[in-house]
């Protein structure tokens, strides 16, 4: 029969045979505790399956050294794969130092407020936003509550959030560098948000690249979000002006591999035979057989140690922060 008793630090001091004041040493980082006995008590901990309350800890000790290791992230589109391939190399990162990430689903501005307010009750040490939707000063409630913030996504205008970001402009150069060498003349770009910072970046260095070539300024198609349904629907939407291209840059994989299921399996027009589709971001789902999405790929495992590099110039204030990180993206060619 399973005990419903819960395991309480007292049970692990007489386990262990130590003190109660000993135990709660041995899960205090830096506490003075001979090592030996530390381990002891670890064990006996492990043994029991005792694990000590972090959030009371947290609050009964408020002092400016002391760290909950809590990390909020931030998510404002979880249906949007690139963000939940994102918050996973982001939680893995975090787990890999030796903290805790905890996960935060924000759809709207206005929820904003009452998210972040929650967030300073459970005394964070930073809050990581993945802020693709949602507008940067918004987050302004974080810095009124001295939370430390990285934002990822988009960049703060007045230069006062830190932020990381891929190179969106390199990452619309490399497409259209990509496209060229193919032989192909007949452009178009399927943007995702119409304000999305990222969609516009990568749209710009897309057209400047063609229009250093010689060539004329891509067609623009407006899907207006960055997921599956919304490729397939303006595939279906401007399936005639499609067929006068030879190349097509998206602004998501989402919308790409959207897009390519319209072509193939509705309208009959071949990928890559009769037109040849780049995706971005390099979600899993770009490499699967049915798609096979030659895409720019964002460098998620650099952005996550970057994030946590930032971090920890923040916490220790040793050196300015860097107002904004701008990482390269990367040509991965597969069959589409």
């Amino acid at each position: 029969m399973i005990s419903s008793k819960k395991v309480t630090s007292s049970d692990v001091a007489v386990y262990a045979g130590v003190s109660r004041s000993a135990v709660s040493r041995a899960f205090t980082e830096g506490a003075s505790i001979n090592p030996q006995k530390q381990q002891k008590i670890l064990d006996a901990a492990k043994q029991l399956g005792y694990q000590p309350n972090l959030f009371a800890r947290t609050l009964s000790t408020p002092t400016q050294k002391q760290r909950s290791n809590l990390v909020a992230i931030l998510i404002s589109d979880l249906s949007n794969p690139y963000e939940s391939y994102l918050f996973e190399a982001l939680s893995t990162a975090l787990q890999s130092r030796g903290k805790q990430p905890m996960l935060l689903n924000v759809k709207q501005a206005e929820d904003l407020d009452s998210a972040i307010l929650q967030l300073s009750g459970y005394q964070v040490d930073a809050v990581v936003a993945v802020v693709g939707s949602l507008p940067v000063e918004h987050f302004k409630q974080c810095l009124k509550l001295s939370l430390p913030l990285v934002t990822l996504g988009r960049t703060d205008a007045q230069g006062i959030i830190p932020s990381i970001q891929t190179d969106n402009i390199s990452a619309g150069k490399i497409a259209a560098d990509y496209l060229l060498s193919l032989g192909l003349t007949k452009f178009g770009f399927i943007a995702g948000r119409i304000d999305g910072q990222a969609s516009n970046e990568r749209f710009t260095g897309f057209k400047r690249q063609l229009l250093d070539a010689g060539v004329a300024t891509p067609l623009r198609l407006e899907a207006g979000r960055y997921g599956y349904q919304a490729g397939f629907d303006i595939a279906q939407q401007q399936s005639t002006q499609l067929r006068e291209l030879d190349g097509v840059f998206c602004a998501s994989d989402s919308l790409a591999m959207g897009l390519m299921d319209y072509c193939r399996q509705i309208d009959n027009l071949y990928v890559p035979q009769k037109l040849r589709v780049v995706g971005c971001d390099d979600i899993p789902m770009a490499a699967w057989q049915g798609y096979q999405l030659t895409t720019i790929a964002q460098p998620v495992i650099d952005i996550a140690e970057q994030v946590l590099n930032l971090l920890e110039i923040i916490w220790c204030r040793t050196e300015p922060v860097p107002n904004i990180i701008k990482l390269m993206p990367q040509l991965k060619i597969r069959k589409s």
